[in-house]
């Protein structure tokens, strides 16, 4: 990363006032700050770390797939037989924090459910990760959701179909 002397002059005063807002990081902040007065290159990535951007269409398909198991939620609460159906499986197992695409995707979640607050009724202590690839499982799920009639309303049958290859959500 190349910083202009401005840019490197921002980010340095920036650093010298988190130094003295926050005492108990002051030494990393210090750390940073000298990084870009002195112009370190090589360190500006820990000094300065921003997350790749996660374009629309992949902001999209995340809220799908939380979309996805809000009805699967409700569609297994309101169901007067249960049986036969893996209660963990209803219950958004998350993304693997070590593949570089679901990292990506397990950030955006955690930020929609736990510093957003949305779709609360999917939250769960602990994180959403769940070192397991699952995004071509939730595109199959979400191709079958696309299927059903009654999207508001899933019947037994289409729970079960969605769920059938379905994460299991530890914890």
């Amino acid at each position: 990363m190349k910083l202009n002397e401005a840019e490197r002059l921002i980010l340095y005063n920036q650093y010298r006032i988190l130094q003295a807002l926050i005492p108990d990081e002051a030494k990393d902040f210090e750390n940073a700050a000298t990084a870009i007065q002195s112009g370190y290159t090589q360190e500006y990535a820990r000094a300065v770390s921003l997350s790749n951007e996660l374009d629309e269409e992949s902001c999209r398909e995340v809220k799908d797939i939380l979309d996805m198991y809000r009805l699967l939620t409700a569609g297994y609460r309101d169901l007067i037989d249960k049986g036969g159906i893996d209660e963990r499986r209803i219950k958004f197992p998350g993304f693997d924090g070590n593949d570089e695409t679901e990292s990506a995707y397990l950030g955006y979640v955690s930020y929609l459910l736990d510093d957003l607050g949305l779709w609360s009724e999917l939250r769960r202590d602990g994180g959403y990760n769940n070192h397991n690839e699952n995004l071509p499982v939730y595109r199959e799920m979400l191709r079958i959701l696309e299927g059903c009639v009654d999207k508001i309303h899933l019947k037994k049958s289409e729970i079960e179909s969605i769920l059938e290859h379905a994460p299991i959500a530890w914890g």
